[in-house]
């Protein structure tokens, strides 16, 4: 099982990182680290980012999912991520 930490905002959250079927290493972050991220809502144009920081941290994560998700063993993780998006982990 392979981490990074991401640091925002005085906290740490760690994130998997999973191999994607063209070898790139994609990193799945927590939900948590979304709502810290992007505080309001996606569909209301006068919410957005926490912060410029916040928005390039966003495009670095490929996948967020809940803290049980992110606590399954790789090939479990990946099973769940392939319902989303079978064109990258075939």
């Amino acid at each position: 099982m392979r981490t990074r930490k991401i640091q925002f905002d005085g906290d740490t959250y760690v994130c998997r990182i999973v191999k994607s079927n063209e070898g790139e290493d994609l990193i799945i972050g927590s939900t948590k680290l979304l709502d810290t991220l992007h505080p309001g809502s996606f569909e209301d144009e006068n919410e957005g980012f926490a912060s410029k920081e916040a928005e390039q941290l966003y495009n670095e994560v490929f996948f967020f999912t809940d803290s049980k998700t992110l606590r399954l063993p790789d090939n479990e993780l990946i099973a769940e991520l392939k319902e989303s998006n079978p064109e990258w982990f075939d």
